[in-house]
């Protein structure tokens, strides 16, 4: 924490237990709550009066009342710190939270450790410092597209793989509880899932955790999604969390597979990642959205020196150029993998595109990803992405930037 004290308000929405936020905030010396209000003008009264640094607001999914102090909060105290400390699905708020003047929204439950870290990391960003790190030395990579259907379980499968040949060790997550499909593109039976992990009794550690990890043939290890959607809610963010934690403290890479858009979940593994892969397709639609996606990341103050672009399905004929997507997106994406039918044919044998045909465009563009992370830039020239839509021959540069 700073030097002195955090005098934090705390604004509780009706309907939400206020005891039970306060048992999630820290104590200690370094964190004092100067006030509990439950309600926006009485927030607002209150720091008219009172000092704080801190302004702790809690609400149970969208929030109207919650956005309209956050306007005013913005425009009456513009220098003050505000968290959101939400409850629920925070899907169609975080981006309006962030914009009516958030700087953070932490998804409770959450221990009071994990608050004091995010008021640490969101105090000291304001102020310019440097955010604190986190102890391991593993990286995290978050696999993100807000909308269904992009490519982000090809993705997060082949990129798994390709790092593992790298001679990495590789965690998987399936975090698309409702509807995984990591299982599936691996070829791996769902014996044991994360929901299983969930309900089974006592502690997690390490020892308990690789119980429920399946080994892939290439050393990945997956901890598979649920097999039924309505056993989703039994995974939630505090668990998400703790397997982080031990998986990053026993693995060089931890990749993780989400579902579209921003949910508690997604948020908490966010939160928690070293980089980010952004995956989008060549439509309007998904370049729309990926836009949308970025703008989202942006307003949570994402080191955008941290997230990676990554365009699916890149020879199609759609009519849009690579002028267009760099138009549409604001930058130029990182790595471009190319239809090919052999896709849909390895996803249907369970065997990833860079195990079953390596030599191929779309192995050779996820093998680039792995490479781009673990910062083998190579030959820059090679890494300049063609002409989007354009079919690759022995005359032409190759979609993804490779030599014919």
């Amino acid at each position: 924490m700073p030097s002195r004290p955090v005098k934090a308000l705390l604004a509780v929405e009706p309907g939400v237990d206020a005891d039970s936020v306060q048992d999630s905030l820290p104590a200690g010396e370094d964190f004092n709550i100067v006030g509990v209000v439950t309600s926006g003008e009485d927030a607002l009264n209150w720091l008219r009066h009172g000092i704080a640094d801190l302004l702790l607001v809690a609400c149970a999914g969208y929030s109207d009342r919650a956005l309209l102090l956050l306007d005013a909060v913005s425009r009456q105290n513009p220098d003050l710190s505000v968290m959101v400390l939400g409850h629920g699905s925070p899907n169609g708020f975080l981006k309006r939270a962030f914009e009516a003047g958030a700087d953070d929204i932490v998804m409770l439950p959450a221990t009071p450790e994990q608050i004091h870290f995010e008021v640490h990391k969101m105090m000291v960003r304001r102020q310019g410092a440097e955010s604190p790190v986190a102890a391991e030395n593993s990286r995290l990579v978050c696999i993100l597209g807000p909308k269904g259907g992009t490519g982000k379980t090809l993705s997060s499968t082949n990129l798994s793989v390709s790092l593992a040949q790298r001679g990495q060790s590789v965690a998987l997550i399936d975090l698309d509880l409702q509807f995984g499909d990591v299982a599936l593109c691996l070829g791996l039976p769902p014996e044991k899932t994360v929901y299983d992990l969930a309900q089974s009794p006592g502690a997690l550690d390490w020892d308990k955790l690789s119980a429920f990890l399946a080994a892939h043939s290439s050393g990945v290890q997956t901890l598979i999604a649920p097999r039924r959607p309505d056993q989703a809610s039994a995974v939630g963010a505090e668990l998400l969390r703790e397997i982080y934690s031990i998986l990053r403290a026993n693995f060089d890479w931890v990749v993780v597979d989400t579902p579209p858009g921003f949910t508690a979940e997604v948020i908490t593994s966010i939160d928690n990642s070293t980089e980010i892969v952004m995956v989008g397709m060549l439509d309007s639609l998904s370049l729309k959205n990926t836009k949308l996606g970025l703008e989202t990341l942006e307003l949570m103050k994402y080191d955008p020196e941290r997230i990676y672009l990554l365009l699916n399905r890149a020879h199609s004929r759609v009519g849009i150029s690579q002028a267009d997507v760099e138009a549409v997106l604001g930058r130029t994406p990182d790595v471009f993998i190319p239809s090919d039918r052999e896709i849909p044919r390895t996803v249907n044998e369970g065997i990833p595109i860079v195990v079953a045909r390596p030599q191929s465009e779309p192995a050779e563009a996820f093998g680039r990803l792995a490479s781009i992370l673990l910062g083998e830039t190579g030959d820059a020239e090679e890494q300049v992405p063609t002409a989007v839509g354009a079919e690759s021959n022995g005359s032409k540069r190759r979609i993804f930037g490779r030599k014919a």
